[in-house]
């Protein structure tokens, strides 16, 4: 339901206490983006190879500014040359996801001005605002793809949360089977359970007929009437 709301206006509304009410939220901004305080988030691996995602500053009308993470490229794109080749058009709004600052390494501090530091390991706000000219809001945006985006472009922006009745419906299949396998394991189990008392009924009739003095159906020993009678012992 969240995610089908429309987008969270993050220029014209203050950000929430409570960050996870905008949770599976989309957010929207608009703003221009400062590419010459342009960040990389380092170390970050797509489908096995190795890359960076581009996180651009993009200022808003009233002066602050947000970090969006724009999305990933391949580590051999990364060097600083080739970064004009993924701005985006101007005037497009931003459409993302909300992400809190993330925490530093054990041990690790924040760069101090001059010297702005190009590569991060993680998106810490407070390290990083030393080296921007202007306030950030205290969390980033993860910039979500467009309508109409080619799947291969660069920046790589993932879609985290698809709604489409495939995972429905693979659901629902699974669940059958449960219902099926139940449904013909619980007739196997019910008609084991008869023949085991079939059997043990079969085995104790006979110790309970003997016990009520009624004649038991088990054949006894049989007497050889074709052959001639049987003498007794005879006397010396």
């Amino acid at each position: 339901d969240r995610w089908r709301q429309e987008p969270f206006d993050l220029a014209n509304n203050p950000l929430p206490d409570d960050l996870h009410e905008l949770e599976y939220r989309r957010v929207q901004v608009e703003g221009v983006f400062d590419y010459d305080h342009q960040i990389l988030l380092t170390n970050q691996i797509h489908s096995g190879a190795p890359g960076v995602n581009l996180i651009t500053p993009l200022v808003m009308e009233d002066g602050r500014a947000v970090l969006v993470a724009r999305g990933w490229i391949p580590v051999n794109r990364a060097t600083p040359d080739q970064w004009s080749q993924f701005e985006e058009p101007p005037g497009a709004p931003v459409i993302g996801l909300i992400q809190e600052s993330q925490l530093l390494p054990n041990g690790s501090a924040p760069p101090v001005p001059p010297s702005p530091q190009v590569e991060w390991y993680t998106l810490n706000i407070d390290a990083i605002q030393p080296q921007m000219p202007y306030p950030l809001l205290p969390v980033f945006i993860l910039q979500l793809p467009e309508d109409g985006r080619s799947r291969n472009a660069f920046p790589f922006r993932a879609e985290p949360i698809v709604l489409d009745e495939g995972a429905h419906f693979s659901y629902a299949i699974q669940w059958f089977m449960f219902a099926v396998i139940l449904g013909v394991g619980y007739i196997f189990f019910i008609r084991a359970q008869e023949l085991r008392e079939q059997r043990i009924a079969g085995t104790l009739q006979p110790a309970a007929e003997s016990e009520s003095g009624m004649p038991s159906s088990a054949p006894g020993p049989q007497t050889d009437l074709s052959g001639p009678p049987t003498t007794g012992p005879s006397h010396a």
